[in-house]
Order: structure tokens, then C-alpha cells, then sequence
């Protein structure tokens, strides 16, 4: 399997675009949130729109569970994306770094190959600011030897 950098953004929640709830004296914690920003795709840019929908672990980190639309500069079709992933506990800088597997989907003609693809995204949150950049990577099967 090859992996190529397919994007790279700058992103953030939008204002009072967040709500949590908790049940169960802070068992189980939900959150949702929109948030927005700028792709820079193969030489083209765009915008990126999501909701994450994550849970949070008993520790108090919230795992990514996004949806979104990335919509290219020189492309009339969107193409839409999921990422489930994985956050680790803040650093010494207050910043989370998350990970996790991403899937396309687009009718554009340029880019179907996408929907037979997958990846990961990696990033990192400034938990004062609310926003992030990440790379996500496509991953290219190849035969075994």
C-alpha cells in the first residue's frame, strides 16, 4: 500500500455552533459542532463545511466522528467525506492531535477514483482557539511482492 498527501486545511468550529450534553452524573458525554475553513487540494484550493458528532471517553477527550463537503475552486462537484478518529490527550501547549480513517465520496468525473479509496487524516487542535490543521493521505493498494 502507497500513501500520497491528497490535502492539507485550516480549519474551525463557527460560533456558538456547539452543544454537549451529559448524562449519568458525566459518564457519557455527547457534543455537536459545525465548523468550516480552507483546503489546499493538488495545486487548487477550496472550502471544507463538517459536523462532528463526537463521543467522549472517560477521560474527557472527545473522539472525531465528522461529515463534511469539501468543495474545489475548479470543480463543479462536491465531494463528500467521513472521518472516525482517534484524540490523544492534550500536550504541554494545551494542543490534541487526532487521527483516524477517512472515506470519499463525489460524482465528479476527474475524481471517482476516490470513491474506490481510503485514508487517514491527521491534525492538530488548539484547544483555546478551536481550530485546527490536518493532512489527510490517500491510501493506494498495490499488489503484495
Amino acid at each position: 500500500m502507497r500513501s500520497e498527501l491528497l490535502y492539507a486545511t485550516d480549519q474551525g468550529y463557527i460560533s456558538d455552533t456547539i452543544e454537549t450534553v451529559e448524562l449519568y452524573d458525566g459518564a457519557f458525554s455527547q457534543m455537536i459542532g459545525r465548523g468550516e475553513g480552507s483546503v489546499e487540494w493538488a495545486g487548487t484550493h477550496g472550502t471544507i463545511e463538517w459536523t462532528n458528532f463526537p463521543q467522549r471517553r472517560p477521560d474527557g477527550v472527545f473522539l472525531p466522528d465528522i461529515t463534511g463537503v469539501i468543495r474545489l475552486a475548479d470543480h463543479e462537484h462536491r465531494i463528500m467525506y467521513r472521518l472516525h478518529g482517534i484524540s490523544l490527550l492534550p500536550d504541554n501547549r494545551d494542543r490534541r492531535l487526532f487521527a483516524g480513517p477517512v472515506r470519499w465520496y463525489t460524482d465528479d468525473p476527474n475524481l471517482l477514483w476516490l470513491n474506490d479509496r481510503w485514508g487517514y487524516e491527521e491534525g492538530e487542535l488548539d484547544r483555546q482557539t478551536l481550530r485546527f490543521q490536518t493532512r489527510a493521505y490517500v491510501l493506494h493498494p498495490e499488489p503484495p511482492g
